[in-house]
């Protein structure tokens, strides 16, 4: 079994190793990585001392174990939080393999392997923490995988310790066969030989979420696109609200300021309309400069309050874009009822946003 992780964990950290080293993957892969490759070669060193090894083995291959702990925690406290320190760690690691350097006697077995599974279970209760936060802030389903690799060595670690300091280890870590302390060897390594390679799983997720998000999204104002509006139509039920604005005067104000106005001012109404909208609703780049929004659980009163406060939002920000003498206005169409016919609600909020439009048109024509 020992040979078995040896063999499983330097694989592992192979695998997250070389793409590091060809720039295919950040730090966090370093640390997951070279901490298996550690861990790979403390699992061979106690076959090794149990072969015949000298002392020495013991003295470097236990300090070891415990800077291996905290290189694969830091790899994924790196992967979860990148800009994070981990010179803490690292330290408090150092210090807490110091006691092991005085450990060397073959009758202090016991002490050494208790030591250890108390420190290995407290690295394995932090990484089922920061798992179950990845899990829950990124929506990453595959980091539960890393909760169950980890989670349950956390109780088997603390009672081999237990174990261990109770003297049931014996002095041959690697020969023990039957009763409670070889289980409590054995039911840990089952789940170290399949986790050294979970973290590779979450990238690949997360990746994917965000080729997603590049693919759902437009690029100029971060607003969805249609394929975001497809994805999301599935999941509206029941009554809502859809709003289409219209920027006016958009195509004088490309003309006379320039593309990078324009491009600014189809940014702020991004801006100033998810300000505005309710939880749950989503604004959509229709086309140009057209903009759908759909607000589910809304009524006409909402909708009318929430295209108010987008057109007061939205004339803050352009009075920093546009000419004084060019008012860069919305006009917002609306339409209320079934959300299971959303494409009908759209082509009347279109409707409704000529309408607007025309009022507007004839409003300034009457003023002139």
């Amino acid at each position: 079994m020992y040979v078995l992780v040896a063999l499983a964990s330097i694989v592992a950290g192979v695998i997250h190793v070389v793409p590091w080293a060809t720039g295919r993957f950040d730090s966090w892969a370093a640390w997951w990585g070279f901490g298996h490759i550690l861990l790979g070669i403390t699992a061979g060193a106690a076959v090794v001392r149990e072969m015949g090894g000298g002392d020495y083995i013991v003295w470097l291959g236990n300090p070891l174990a415990v800077v291996a702990y905290a290189a694969i925690f830091i790899g994924l406290r790196t992967f979860a939080y990148p800009d994070s320190s981990n010179r803490l760690i690292l330290a408090a690691a150092l210090v807490a393999a110091i006691p092991l350097f005085f450990s060397v006697d073959i009758a202090e077995l016991g002490f050494r392997v208790g030591y250890l599974s108390s420190l290995r279970a407290l690295f394995d209760l932090a990484i089922t923490l920061i798992a179950i936060r990845l899990a829950r802030r990124e929506s990453l389903h595959t980091a539960w995988i890393v909760v169950a690799l980890f989670a349950p060595t956390v109780l088997l670690f603390v009672a081999r310790a237990l174990s261990a300091f109770n003297g049931d280890i014996g002095t041959s870590l690697t020969g023990l066969k039957y009763g409670l302390a070889a289980w409590l060897t054995v039911l840990p390594i089952s789940f170290i030989l399949f986790r050294g390679v979970s973290l590779l799983t979450m990238d690949a997720e997360r990746g994917h979420q965000l080729l997603s998000a590049l693919l759902e999204r437009d690029p100029l104002t971060d607003a969805l696109n249609r394929a975001g509006f497809d994805r999301r139509r599935a999941t509206w039920r029941g009554e809502g609200a859809v709003l289409m604005i219209d920027l006016d005067q958009f195509k004088p104000l490309n003309d006379r300021c320039g593309h990078a106005a324009g491009d600014a001012a189809l940014v702020a109404l991004v801006r100033a309309t998810s300000a505005a909208l309710p939880n749950g609703a989503s604004v959509f780049r229709w086309g140009g400069d057209e903009f759908v929004c759909v607000l589910p659980g809304a009524y006409r009163a909402g909708a009318d309050a929430t295209a108010a406060a987008i057109a007061v939002r939205y004339a803050d920000a352009m009075a920093a874009i546009a000419p004084p003498d060019l008012p860069v206005t919305l006009s917002i169409g609306r339409a209320t009822g079934s959300l299971d016919r959303i494409a009908d609600l759209i082509v009347e909020a279109d409707l409704d946003m000529y309408a607007v439009k025309q009022r507007n048109r004839d409003a300034s024509r009457s003023i002139a």
